[in-house]
């Protein structure tokens, strides 16, 4: 009886470790015999384009007149000459991002520069903010910033 019982543990033992570690043909993920044991290749992850809502918000509002360089320069504007500044510039770069929020936010009446905060939300004039520092200006991203009105 004590042979036979071992005789059974020991056919058991060898079905189950058969039954692992053999591969089968009718399973897809087996199916290439090299699969099992190759590691699976990272998929890559699509680059996120961070500055992509800036970028649109800035080339939809703020390009006609600071051009998409972010250069600025005399223009005519609904019959109006105007001399945009350059956000390039170390004077504009200088300028905390409050002060810059503040003048998308309000505009400068006497220079030509229209309010949007009627146009664009809070957020979206920070995005704007953060496109032109980091991509015009070529700056560091900076932390965030309360906003002025």
């Amino acid at each position: 009886m004590k042979l036979y019982k071992a005789a059974l543990i020991i056919a058991i033992a060898g079905l189950l470790w058969a039954c692992g570690s053999a591969p089968t043909t009718n399973s897809p993920a087996n199916s290439n015999a090299t699969s099992a044991s190759s590691p699976k290749p990272a998929t890559a992850t699509p680059a996120v384009d961070l500055m992509a809502q800036g970028r649109k918000l800035y080339v939809d509002n703020c390009a006609a007149c600071h051009k998409e360089d972010g250069k600025g320069g005399k223009i005519t504007i609904e019959g109006k000459s105007i001399n945009p500044d350059d956000l390039t510039s170390e004077k504009i770069k200088a300028f905390a991002d409050d002060k810059i929020y503040g003048y998308i936010y309000n505009g400068i009446e006497d220079e030509g520069m229209p309010a949007f905060k009627d146009d664009l939300t809070e957020a979206e004039i920070r995005e704007v903010v953060r496109y032109m520092r980091a991509e015009i200006q070529k700056m560091p991203e900076a932390g965030p910033k309360a906003s002025p009105k």
